[in-house]
């Protein structure tokens, strides 16, 4: 038997639809499974209960979808192979990932340690993990993601907006929002619309301190145009519409945002660092923190063709398996 814990529903994020994918696959192949409740770091009344009461055999396999979740320590002795996937890492060097907790709470370093094999989205992820975590070694392979792109065909024939430059990564210090604002102002200039969508609204955002709300004016008056989507259909109608979708991150395992931008036919304009080079074309990829170069990409707007196949929920959820054998 196979335990699968997935990931909240999220209105606004990526994560229900990784939950999604994940189960439809399943389902397509008739891999029998017992769902867990997600315990994450949205999850506010963990349900221990189902994990402790859950009766294992050795035979049986567990995957939990958020390596650092405190599940695998509630499962930790009981029968069965334990997989874990990582998808961020408070060790990495640009961003620790803690979101709500505090690196000391998520205690990843013992929690990584309890499981027979994790999973890394991306290269760039496996290498973080083995460089701060050295004896992981040899229990670590890069699976990817796995993304239902069926979810994106209703918006594909959509009408693109020459002028419309959009960034669609979160507005937060870890994604370099001052220079997304910059740029904004030097796009404005230009001739360009540039937008910033979000599933946060932007009287929320104010409200997270005196600094947001300040930054948020600056990038009114940049020319930055926060647009809230209310559900997700309104934001893929929205993103179906850019021409081009620049991420200025330093702090991204591997972002679904760009992926499914680039799904729906955007030219995406990416840092050359991290993980973009595994799915990027290189004529679309800027040096770091570079605003020349950013500008003269989306200027010249390279049509190039980008490796995001490799994150087909098939094909990413068949290495899953072969990695448990269970296929």
């Amino acid at each position: 038997m196979l335990y699968f814990m997935g990931l909240n529903e999220s209105s606004s994020g990526w994560t229900g639809n990784f939950t999604a994918a994940m189960a439809g696959e399943l389902s397509r192949r008739k891999i029998q499974y017992t769902p867990l409740p997600p315990i994450d770091w949205q999850t506010t009344t963990p349900q221990a209960s189902t994990y402790l009461n859950a009766a294992s055999k050795p035979e049986d396999t567990w995957f939990i979808s958020w390596a650092q979740s405190p599940a695998i320590e509630l499962i930790k002795d009981k029968p069965g192979r334990k997989f874990g996937l990582v998808v961020g890492l408070t060790a990495m060097p640009y961003e620790p990932a803690v979101l709500q907790d505090s690196a000391e709470t998520l205690r990843e370093p013992q929690r990584l340690h309890l499981y027979d094999h994790l999973f890394a989205n991306s290269h760039w992820c496996r290498q973080c993990l083995l460089n701060h975590y050295p004896d992981l070694q040899g229990r670590v392979s890069v699976t990817g993601f796995p993304l239902d792109f069926n979810i994106y065909h209703r918006y594909l024939n959509s009408k693109t907006d020459d002028d419309l430059v959009v960034f669609n990564q979160r507005f937060s210090i870890e994604k370099l929002h001052v220079l997304e604002v910059e740029l904004a102002r030097m796009l404005s200039a230009c001739g360009y619309r540039v937008q910033h969508l979000t599933g946060v609204s932007p009287s929320r955002m104010k409200n997270t301190s005196s600094t947001m709300s300040k930054l948020l004016l600056r990038a009114e008056n940049a020319g930055l145009n926060i647009i809230f989507n209310e559900s997700k259909h309104q934001y893929h109608q929205r993103l179906a519409r850019a021409t081009v979708v620049v991420t200025t991150s330093v702090a991204d395992m591997l972002p679904s945002s760009l992926i499914e931008a680039v799904y729906l036919g955007a030219v995406p304009v990416a840092p050359n660092h991290m993980c973009f080079d595994e799915f990027i074309h290189p004529d679309n990829l800027y040096s770091p923190y570079d605003i020349g170069e950013i500008l003269s990409i989306i200027k010249s707007c390279p049509d190039r063709s980008h490796d995001i196949k490799q994150y087909e929920a098939a094909s990413v959820v068949e290495r899953f398996l072969h990695h448990m054998d269970i296929i």
